[in-house]
């Protein structure tokens, strides 16, 4: 036969004992001697007694079960949250009640090994001011010098904290607090109070606790790392879209008769894709292909892209490899890689007529499709050295005749409604 856990070992016993004396009082009983009849009634008693401590016992293992199964539930929460803030709230509000408190706070140690707050909680999860708990300085510098948790069931009488007026001054009884440490490393500490009652706490709350704040700690460490690669990558987000720019503005200066073509033409290229239900990524890999859809013409000599007259065939051959050139140019660069469809397809045909590889209809990527439309719209309206940028009624006819031919016709359809 398998042990019995220690909890209902424990129950199991004083049920024994209990039921034990209700059989000496039934046997005590079936004498009829009076002599037993005073013995009777103090082994009811007795039997009262033990009955109201099987009931304590039994209530207290149940409380404790309920922390460890919300201890499970917490480690799980906490560790599957990212993001430092969120982290925190969840932490804070969850050792409060946990522990049943009635308030707490907790600390994170900076760069240079100051404890600063990070949150202060009440019982129903409202923030608190920081500096509600400068009374707690003394039990806070014990368990970072310790590294240790502390326990106390009856602040104003213990003598750990005698010199501590601020405690009676603030009727703080119960107090739990125990350092958040990742590899044996503080990195901060979590505290808990109670103003109302003493001995909210138990020592089993200790072992509670610390397995808390290791979970804790360690998900604190994580959100810390998960925010500072965020705050990298957004970062590296800026440089990156700086030196698009950078670019773009570089083929403004060299090609003035099209300035400020690039950024005209992205911006009614987003405001297309949004109306056909494109959001998220996909939005941004557009901008940024949109940006970027004429720097193959980098490759192109200055003789051919700026020639005042017509080009030869040889020379419009050239020109039209700028996609193929574009392509090559930004293959080889991984965050680009999703933003070549428009660089590499905005020259395509719906009908299959256009270059550099002659795709047809829905071959062509939907963004290169959605490019197409703003890309002529812009070239037509615009005023240009040798002409006038035509009427937009007269260039809306244009591409509306050449739906079905040169452009989608669905995208047509949609940025004929916009405004």
């Amino acid at each position: 036969m398998s042990e019995l856990p220690v909890e209902e070992n424990v129950i199991h016993q004083i049920s024994e004992i209990q039921k034990s004396v209700m059989q000496a009082m039934l046997q005590l009983a079936r004498t009829n001697h009076p002599q037993f009849t005073y013995v009777n009634r103090e082994l009811g008693t007795i039997v009262n007694t033990i009955a109201s401590l099987k009931d304590n016992v039994q209530a207290h293992f149940n409380a404790h079960q309920k922390k460890v199964e919300a201890l499970v539930g917490v480690g799980s929460a906490i560790n599957s949250t990212l993001g430092l803030k969120r982290v925190l709230e969840e932490v804070m509000d969850s050792i409060i009640a946990l522990m049943n408190a009635e308030r707490g706070f907790l600390m994170l140690k900076d760069e240079s090994g100051v404890m600063i707050p990070q949150i202060a909680r009440g019982m129903a999860q409202t923030d608190l001011l920081k500096d509600s708990f400068a009374i707690s300085n003394s039990v806070i510098k014990r368990v970072a010098d310790t590294g240790e948790a502390v326990l106390t069931t009856n602040a104003q009488e213990d003598p750990r904290f005698d010199q501590q007026a601020s405690i009676a001054a603030y009727h703080l009884l119960s107090i739990l607090c125990a350092p958040l440490k990742v590899k044996d490393v503080l990195i901060g500490v979590i505290y808990v109070d109670n103003r109302a009652q003493s001995g909210i706490f138990h020592n089993d709350d200790l072992e509670i606790i610390s397995s808390f704040s290791n979970q804790a700690a360690v998900a604190i460490e994580n959100a810390r790392l998960f925010d500072g690669l965020k705050s990298s990558n957004e970062e590296l987000q800026i440089a990156y879209q700086a030196t698009l720019k950078g670019w773009v503005r570089a083929l403004d200066l060299r090609d003035k008769e099209t300035e400020g073509h690039t950024q005209r033409v992205t911006s009614l290229t987003l405001k297309l894709a949004t109306a056909m239900g494109i959001d998220g990524d996909n939005l941004i890999h557009i901008e940024r292909g949109a940006l970027l859809h004429d720097i193959g013409k980098m490759a192109i000599p200055d003789g051919i892209l700026l020639k005042p007259g017509s080009l030869t065939p040889e020379e419009r051959s050239l020109i039209e490899k700028h996609p193929v050139y574009a392509y090559e140019m930004l293959n080889p660069i991984k965050f680009l890689q999703p933003a070549l469809d428009i660089p590499y397809c905005h020259h395509e045909k719906w009908n299959g007529t256009g270059y550099p590889r002659g795709l047809k209809a829905e071959q062509i990527p939907l963004a290169a499709r959605i490019f197409a439309v703003a890309d002529v719209w812009d070239a037509l309206v615009s005023d240009r050295p040798y002409r006038k940028g035509l009427d937009p009624k007269e260039v809306k006819e244009k591409i509306k005749a050449d739906a079905g031919s040169h452009f989608d016709p669905r995208v047509v359809d949609v940025f004929l409604r916009l405004e």
